[in-house]
């Protein structure tokens, strides 16, 4: 009865494994119209987002998502349930010459309210030291956003940014040489999903 009853077991979970990925495939880059009145299409481990007048402002996000004994342990307090626990943000638009450029931010909750730094980017070892310059506490417009750091130098971002579409891995060291990791899964396709803006 109970090799029976394990093998039933596993015929549902792969088939449910199954399901899920079949689901995954179904929706991973496909565009749709979310309640909030934005266009979104999800590119592996990134969200593509894309709101306001005629869908012109896109910007393409990773969440994380730490376990609550995670979060215990290492002293972080609770993360909030929209947001995670940590979020990587790219907008991308064009300078008044037709160049592209990228706006960076990140948020940690184990950046304090003001990050002081130093900040390291490694994207599979590649080491990104950013100078006091290369980089600013809150939004990319200069908003007084809590536990969140921005790329100010567009030429840092650029490289960044060829960088991370050819990594696999992010790991930003900040504070104390504090880490916060992201998976770049997705981020070329979803960049150019956003540069394209092809909805259908």
């Amino acid at each position: 009865m109970g090799i029976f009853r394990s093998a039933i077991i596993a015929f549902f979970i792969t088939v449910g494994s199954m399901h899920g990925t079949s689901l995954a495939a179904t929706i991973d880059g496909k565009w749709f119209l979310h309640s909030f009145g934005e266009m979104r299409a999800y590119f592996g481990d990134f969200l593509a987002v894309c709101d306001e007048k005629d869908f012109r402002r896109c910007r393409v996000v990773q969440y994380g998502f730490k376990s609550e004994a995670d979060l215990d342990s290492s002293g972080d307090g609770t993360q909030d349930s929209f947001f995670g626990s940590s979020r990587l943000s790219i907008q991308q638009h064009f300078d008044a010459n037709g160049g592209m450029i990228y706006d960076l931010d990140i948020f940690s909750v184990e950046l304090p309210d003001t990050p002081r730094g130093p900040m390291i980017l490694s994207i599979d070892g590649d080491i990104f030291q950013l100078s006091t310059d290369d980089w600013q506490a809150g939004s990319p417009e200069g908003y007084n956003v809590a536990q969140t750091f921005s790329v100010v130098d567009p030429l840092i971002s650029t490289q960044l940014i060829a960088a991370m579409r050819a990594g696999n891995r992010l790991r930003v060291l900040h504070d104390n040489w504090t880490e916060t990791h992201f998976q770049l899964r997705g981020i070329t396709r979803a960049l150019d999903a956003i540069k394209a803006r092809e909805f259908d």
